[in-house]
């Protein structure tokens, strides 16, 4: 009898051990399962804030997109998303790429995709051939964003709409550029690649101000004229400041006439009672400066850079927003003709190039030369003021 209860005992202890090993392992194994669980799944939405202040929901896996307004696509290309574009403006089809960054880039692959609307300064979105393609997310441009409600345009597409700008369209200074970079960066799945631009545009921007450490720059009197804005602008055209020449530390001579900042038209008589030693001239409008050379050649042969066989071309700046791309090799070009002794290394056409292969993965320059643009070269012998 003793022997069976101990035995019944020993079962019963054994039994109830068995019981609390096996509560404490399912118990462990179901926490573990549920971390896990919690850790690994991610929200099918991401919510960003957006350059028109818009809290927005976006899908976290983004793969057809358009962009719509000045400079849109061009951020969408500067971060290695084409894949994702399933239509473009006409204006891509109709206009000459030649002069616009990105398009140039992407013009063919791009040519024979859907219109999703008109494009173009003034203009406003076409709802519903958007719609027609699908899309998952609509880029709109802030420009855009002032002349059609978002919020509209994302209930007539049903899909989410996210607004971006970026300077230096008004500024030198590039924090919305990288925000942009950032924010698209977020939703089209590229974070890394707008880090590794913000990265290598820090690293221009530090060897333009490195190497014009120590010079006095005031002592340089240059003007940059015939600069676009929202379409063809004359040789009064320019923008203060001016990016290229402020990473260089140097200021226009319009700097100080005007509290105004971004695009202004000035006078000629102000050229003419400033006399800027060096003018560079935006070739998108060379024609335009030409034209008007023809009919009044007086007034620019007045100019000392005229007479002294001083006038250099740019590549154009802005071309439906600014060419950031453009703006750098400018930097490199104005850098190599103001203070020559600073960019003894620097050939302007490599450096350009190498800009262009960072952004757009090709070497533009020489497509700007075949375009019919003349590049990084002096002008003057276009006006024959040398000598007078």
């Amino acid at each position: 009898m003793n022997r069976s209860i101990v035995y019944i005992a020993i079962v019963i202890i054994i039994a109830v051990i068995a019981i609390i090993i096996g509560y404490y392992i399912g118990t462990t194994q179901r926490g573990a399962t549920t971390t896990i669980s919690t850790s690994t799944v991610l929200e099918p939405y991401i919510t960003v804030t957006d350059f028109a202040n818009r809290t927005i929901k976006i899908p976290r896996n983004i793969s057809r997109i358009v962009a719509i307004g000045p400079g849109a696509l061009r951020l969408v290309v500067y971060l290695n998303a084409t894949d994702m574009v399933v239509g473009v403006e006409e204006i891509e089809k109709t206009w000459d790429p030649v002069g616009r960054d990105y398009a140039m880039a992407v013009y063919n692959r791009f040519k024979d995709l859907p219109t999703i609307g008109p494009g173009g300064p003034g203009r406003t979105p076409d709802p519903e051939r958007i719609l027609a393609v699908k899309p998952d997310l609509v880029v709109m441009s802030l420009y855009y964003a002032q002349l059609y409600d978002p919020d509209k345009l994302q209930q007539e597409v049903g899909a989410p709409v996210v607004v971006v700008d970026y300077t230096p369209a008004t500024s030198p200074d590039l924090s919305a550029f990288y925000r942009a970079l950032r924010l698209l960066g977020t939703v089209l799945n590229r974070s890394e690649r707008a880090e590794e631009l913000i990265n290598y545009v820090e690293n221009i921007l530090n060897d333009l101000r490195q190497r014009v450490k120590g010079v006095d720059t005031s002592m340089v009197r240059v003007y940059v004229g015939a600069v676009s804005y929202r379409g063809a602008q004359p040789f009064t055209a320019t923008q203060s400041p001016y990016p290229p020449l402020w990473w260089l530390s140097t200021k226009s001579i319009v700097d100080n006439a005007t509290s105004t900042r971004g695009f202004i038209n000035i006078d000629f008589e102000y050229l003419i009672s400033m006399q800027p030693d060096i003018v560079f001239i935006d070739e998108n409008n060379l024609n335009v400066v030409l034209q008007d050379f023809n009919r009044s050649s007086d007034k620019y042969c007045s100019l000392k850079a005229f007479r002294d066989g001083k006038v250099y071309g740019l590549l154009p700046y802005n071309y439906y927003h600014t060419n950031l791309a453009v703006a750098l090799a400018d930097a490199y070009y104005i850098g190599k003709v103001l203070y020559p002794d600073r960019f003894t290394d620097i050939d302007p056409i490599e450096k350009a190039n190498e800009i262009f292969m960072k952004f757009l993965d090709e070497p533009l320059y020489q497509k700007y030369i075949d375009g019919g643009y003349l590049g990084f070269t002096n002008l003057s012998d276009l006006f024959g003021c040398v000598g007078e």
